[in-house]
């Protein structure tokens, strides 16, 4: 029986394209915007279908959050995710659903739409704030100002939403750590629940990166950037933020269950372009692509898979490397059967890797240092290796 837990929608539309950005996303066109809701419950109908094809039953009984990110989601707007919210009936019990994530560009933010997403049931905000200084934001290409942030965080809180988080990029072009403090600071002003903190990456192809290779800007060096993300850890455990994850500090009891379920090894749904799944030893991934996606929908054939199967062995370890993300760390004993059959190594492993201070040992469960964050992907390449 094919059960997911966690479903994942990625809405490709923007107003404009953010120079650091890179995950997948087109202008948005009004005509697919109105058809993208029906256009995603067509691609559950299709994947029904494959798995019926191959004897397995397709369900989505057993999804406990669901995730809506882009993009920028809220150019479905009102009536767009009314409509979502119709589609997905059929296949989804929202009864049961633990959390319903929307992400937010503060610049779309209104009464209206915070209205209808409230009575739709969605339970969790994340707002794109990246940023309280203007002039940062407005180098960086994003739509909104800070106080534009503010009224959005403050509407939706007065409005009764519960649970609202930010992000915010360290290292953006021309922050000193000064300004960077200032807006960490605006931001333990707002009464939020969750913050994410990622340090920049450079994408290949994205604005930002042609900025670099032309010489206009200078990334920090990544001593430099731990030292920006490390002020942040510090500042937001002293303000009573539990980090939880690499990049993520909750407010204990709002932990994004989304998130900690990827995270945790679950398997999980994502529909949309390029949007990624996992089931059992199976990944795959839609193709980057709203016009093939269309094409496939319509077509009636699902859009094109890069479809990956994994050993049972390589399954475990990458469910284990992504727990290893988390503060709570994993037991190589306990956690994952594949893993459990070569615990003995990994225990190695991670002592090795004790010794000079990045992994540590909590009861039976190991857990990244400070130092480890910071240097996470060499960690799992030790293990893997």
């Amino acid at each position: 029986m094919s059960m997911f837990n966690h479903l994942y929608i990625h809405v490709p539309f923007c107003g404009s394209k953010c120079h650091y950005c890179g995950f997948y996303s087109v202008q948005a066109d009004p005509s697919l915007v109105a058809v993208y809701p029906e256009l995603v419950s067509t691609e559950l109908i299709q994947l029904r279908d494959f798995f019926d094809a191959r004897n397995a039953s397709f369900q989505l009984t057993g999804i406990q959050t669901l995730y809506c990110g882009g993009g920028t989601p809220s150019l479905l707007g009102e009536q767009g995710f009314r409509a979502l919210r119709k589609q997905l009936e059929p296949w989804l019990d929202f009864s049961a659903l633990r959390e319903w994530t929307v992400e937010l560009n503060p610049s779309s933010v209104t009464q209206s739409v915070l209205e209808t997403l409230a009575a739709i049931g969605v339970t969790r905000l994340s707002l794109g704030a990246q940023s309280f200084c203007d002039a940062t934001l407005k180098r960086i290409g994003r739509s909104h100002t800070a106080a534009e942030c503010v009224s959005a965080i403050r509407l939706a809180q007065r409005m009764g939403f519960g649970n609202v988080g930010i992000d915010l990029i360290a290292g953006l072009p021309g922050v000193s750590t000064q300004a960077w403090c200032s807006s960490l600071e605006q931001a333990l002003s707002l009464d939020l629940v969750h913050l994410s903190i990622y340090g920049l990456s450079v994408e290949p192809k994205t604005r930002l990166a042609h900025g670099v290779d032309a010489g206009e800007w200078t990334p920090l060096s990544d001593d430099a950037l731990a030292d920006e993300v490390e002020v942040a850890r510090q500042r937001l455990e002293d303000a009573g933020y539990a980090q939880y994850e690499i990049s993520n500090f909750a407010v204990p009891g709002f932990a994004c269950e989304h998130n900690l379920g990827i995270w945790r090894g679950h398997d999980y749904l994502g529909l949309g372009p390029s949007a990624a799944s996992r089931f059992n030893q199976w990944r795959w991934t839609n193709e980057a692509s709203l016009p093939g996606y269309v094409q496939g929908v319509l077509e009636g054939e699902h859009p094109p898979w890069v479809m990956d199967a994994l050993t049972p062995q390589d399954d475990a370890n990458e469910r284990a490397v992504f727990r290893l993300r988390l503060n709570e760390g994993f037991d190589p004993f306990a956690d994952h059967d594949g893993v459990s059959a070569q615990a003995d190594q990994w225990e190695e492993k991670l002592e090795k890797c004790a010794r000079v201070g990045l992994v540590e040992r909590g009861g039976l469960r190991w857990r990244l240092t400070a130092r480890g964050r910071e240097v996470c992907d060499g960690v799992v390449r030790e293990l893997l290796t």
